[in-house]
């Protein structure tokens, strides 16, 4: 009987506590696979909400289940409702989790409840919210939507920030950070670039090649577009002419409220590896004259450098960092580099680049430093975060964001037992 089972569902399930939340991380977006949902009664996901408590009420709150794929990915060409497998995700905002809720706080028609719990490991903040299932019709959802790519522009849009990507390039043409972030949303960018030359030694002579952005072809294989992030796939290649391809493979960008992130797996061939003899990489950003003045800080370099007078301040280009920033009327933005810990190990170092031209090119960015140290093929995981920082940084702003890369959230999942009343109206409505 439905009765015996929901009974037996909440047996043993502690009372919950109400308390309030201490969370205070903003950027973090959680992503939780179905598995660690658990037994659920209902897998369509029509079927579900997410709720946050706040001043004792149950608020909707944005969010999204997303399909995955065997190879780990998500879908990006999958219907916007599906049947939930073990490895697709539910997606929401650290931000948007609240109170811990008192017994019994839930809409009418509501016959299963999941808690949340999201904890930060630096900080032990938590916060809360509730996957709620309805038998019936469910109630409306949460009317925000965070981030949207419009594939016919190829542009993403959140109300921190605009970006534009080149049409079958991999780079960006257009950045603005709006005014609801500290910015003036004007385009702080004429266009990222990129330059690679790398040095194989083939036969018995050394051949020296040289790519830029413009050698990236990409092909737009899908958008997925939901009310908390927007997820873009993309293949990339890069063409060297009559030599091999670099590593190639798909790569996905997902964009949030306040930020975009890249995970790549990197491919490196053996072939590649053993006739590989120097390698000197590049990306920047180059900025518009009309962004400036701005600032710019790195890890290696705290206490800042302004692109039009160093200062006499020497600039430190060859230390190994992993975030820089630049900060202005226009907005402040955080840009940051991941890569493998073997890398790091075998001393190979992201560099700063920093440079203001005769002529009014002003650009900031990374260098790959020491790629000939590289000594194994394979597959690679790196990935970049861009985040906008609200307001003009100051050195500790950086934090949170990095938090966010190198301290993830926890989340724990719980079932929480129904109120009697309402197993009983199931029941009812079941036959007993």
């Amino acid at each position: 009987m439905l009765l015996t089972a929901l009974l037996s569902a909440g047996a043993g399930l502690a009372a919950v506590v109400p308390a309030l939340k201490t969370l205070v991380r903003f950027h973090d977006p959680i992503v939780i696979a179905t598995a660690a949902l658990g037994a659920l009664p209902d897998r369509r996901t029509a079927g579900w909400r997410l709720y946050s408590v706040e001043a004792g009420q149950a608020v909707p709150i944005p969010f999204q289940f997303d399909p995955v794929g065997a190879d780990g990915d998500v879908i990006v060409d999958g219907p916007a409702e599906f049947e939930l497998g073990t490895d697709d995700q539910l997606v929401f905002m650290a931000k948007d989790t609240g109170d811990r809720a008192p017994e019994g706080l839930w809409p009418p028609g509501c016959d299963a409840v999941r808690e949340i719990e999201v904890t930060d490991p630096v900080r032990e903040g938590r916060g809360w919210s509730y996957l709620l299932h309805f038998a019936g019709p469910a109630p409306a959802p949460s009317p925000e939507r965070y981030v949207v790519y419009d594939r016919a522009t190829n542009r993403a849009r959140s109300a921190f920030y605009e970006v534009e990507y080149a049409a079958s390039r991999n780079f960006f043409t257009a950045l603005s950070i709006s005014p609801a972030a500290g910015g003036d949303g004007r385009n702080l960018l004429l266009q990222t670039r990129m330059i690679g030359q790398p040095t194989f030694r083939l036969l018995f002579t050394n051949v020296a090649l040289r790519f830029t952005e413009q050698n990236s072809i990409v092909s737009v294989q899908g958008v997925r577009n939901g009310p908390v992030r927007a997820v873009r796939r993309v293949r990339l290649s890069v063409d060297l002419g009559h030599f091999p391809e670099l590593p190639t493979g798909t790569v996905y960008t997902h964009h949030y409220l306040t930020s975009y992130t890249t995970p790549s797996r990197m491919r490196i061939p053996w072939m590649v590896l053993k006739a590989l003899r120097d390698f000197t990489f590049e990306e920047v950003m180059d900025f518009r004259p009309e962004a400036m003045p701005m600032r710019y800080w790195d890890s290696a370099n705290p206490s800042g450098v302004a692109w039009a007078q160093r200062e006499g301040r020497p600039l430190v280009t060859d230390s190994d960092h992993d975030w820089w920033v630049h900060s202005g009327d226009s907005g402040t933005m955080l840009h940051a580099f991941v890569v493998p810990t073997e890398w790091r190990d075998w001393g190979i170092a992201r560099g700063t680049v920093l440079r203001d031209e005769v002529g009014g090119s002003f650009a900031a960015g990374y260098s790959l430093l020491n790629m000939a140290r590289l000594r194994r093929a394979g597959n690679y995981q790196l990935s970049t975060t861009d985040v906008v920082l609200p307001g003009r940084f100051a050195p500790g702003d950086e934090r949170q964001a990095m938090e966010m890369l190198h301290s993830p959230l926890r989340t724990e999942v719980r079932p929480l037992p129904m109120p009697l009343e309402t197993i009983t109206h199931l029941n009812g409505a079941a036959g007993g």
